[in-house]
């Protein structure tokens, strides 16, 4: 499966946890910015001819694509028709949108385009946490964007938590989702604060201004996991939630390691068995850009056979599927047998049957606890498995 991402940088405001490659939305940047998309789009085009009529979903992130006016959203799709990718021929069209950019003209453009799924920022209904967080949106206009959204209809839905923020309590977040929950959502996602070191929260954690009580993450991922679960929201990813049915086509692509193409500053891309993406800070891409898009100029990361085992191995257990035996099979290896049963002796996997487009088949995947300590349960695996012979 191939896919194509969008990245369109403008947020009215950064939030203070943000340490992505986003800028402030500048109405003086719109225009340049989308010509300088659309000839980066034109480029690749050029140079993988008909790759891009391959695709089988769009995602467009940020930033916040609700912040590009319409007209450059409209450019954008033209470009990308024009490169071969037929939108009435996807299945999932993905657009991120905030509160404070949501209403009935943003979401009526973004529908006639042909997106028809939203993924919408709430991160918290407490006030003083989305003070805290650096988000402009007051609750109220949370409640708003969900009522709109929810009750459009041919859209699907996401919205966004997070959780473990600083002076959360694990009954404030648990109240969140609960809430969140009693909206007529078919997926959810919700996130534990990383608070990165070069963010303006980092900066106000390292002067002890803010604290994160790492103990409370726990109990409020097992507590979110069990509300929504009860009320029909399916854990199938460690992070997101969905009714059968309506999981994101677009995301399982990147955790099943199918290959994908990022445009705009930093976006990521995987191609040919090669990660790589085009420089993150704007003047550079700019330039990159204006030259042509030439590959001196991108991050390559090429996959030895010890990243594609631990790229599989970490991938394949954040998804409720787990590790097939096919997959290690096409991998060339094995696990270890006394590692894994330590693990499942914990309760913390579990080599339970499970339905996988009809057919059952053994997965070794995370229960209970495990969920918490994947990372932990990966780094054991990918140091202790044996080569076939």
């Amino acid at each position: 499966m191939f896919c194509v991402y969008i990245h369109i940088p403008f947020c009215r405001h950064v939030c203070d946890y943000c340490d992505f490659r986003v800028m402030p939305s500048q109405s003086k940047l719109f225009a340049e910015y989308t010509d300088l998309l659309c000839k980066q789009i034109v480029t690749f085009e050029k140079g993988n001819p008909g790759v891009l009529a391959s695709a089988k979903t769009l995602y467009l992130g940020g930033g916040t694509p609700s912040e590009l006016p319409a007209e450059f959203l409209r450019q954008i799709f033209d470009c990308l028709a024009s490169a071969g990718l037929d939108v009435s021929k996807l299945s999932e069209i993905s657009m991120e949108f905030n509160p404070e950019s949501t209403n009935c003209e943003s979401v009526r453009n973004a529908m006639d385009l042909g997106v028809n799924r939203v993924s919408l920022g709430i991160q918290t209904f407490d006030a003083n946490l989305l003070k805290t967080v650096g988000r402009v949106h007051s609750v109220e206009k949370g409640l708003e964007a969900l009522n709109l959204l929810t009750s459009t209809p041919n859209l699907q839905v996401n919205a966004d938590l997070m959780f473990d923020l600083p002076g959360q309590t694990v009954e404030g977040f648990l109240a969140d989702v609960d809430r969140l929950s009693d909206f007529p959502l078919n997926h959810v996602s919700f996130y534990g604060l990383n608070v990165s070191p070069r963010s303006r929260l980092g900066h106000r954690v390292d002067r002890g201004e803010l604290a994160v009580n790492e103990d409370l993450y726990e109990p409020m991922y097992m507590g979110g996991v069990d509300i929504l679960e009860r009320k029909g929201l399916n854990r199938y990813e460690v992070s997101n939630f969905a009714r059968p049915g309506f999981e994101s086509a677009h995301n399982q692509n990147y955790w099943n390691r199918g290959e994908y193409i990022g445009f705009g500053p930093g976006a990521h891309s995987y191609l040919h068995g090669i990660r790589y993406y085009a420089p993150e800070i704007y003047p550079r891409w700019r330039e990159y850009v204006n030259s042509g898009c030439p590959e001196s100029a991108l991050s390559v990361d090429r996959l030895r056979r010890e990243d594609e085992i631990m790229e599989f191995l970490w991938l394949s257990l954040r998804q409720t599927k787990g590790i097939s035996p096919e997959g290690l099979r096409k991998l060339g290896i094995s696990l270890d047998k006394s590692v894994c049963e330590r693990w499942i002796q914990k309760g913390f996997l579990t080599t339970e049957l499970l339905s996988n487009l009809l057919q059952i088949q053994p997965g070794l995947r995370l229960s209970g606890r495990g969920w918490v300590f994947m990372d932990d349960i990966v780094t054991d695996l990918a140091n202790t498995y044996s080569n076939l012979d």
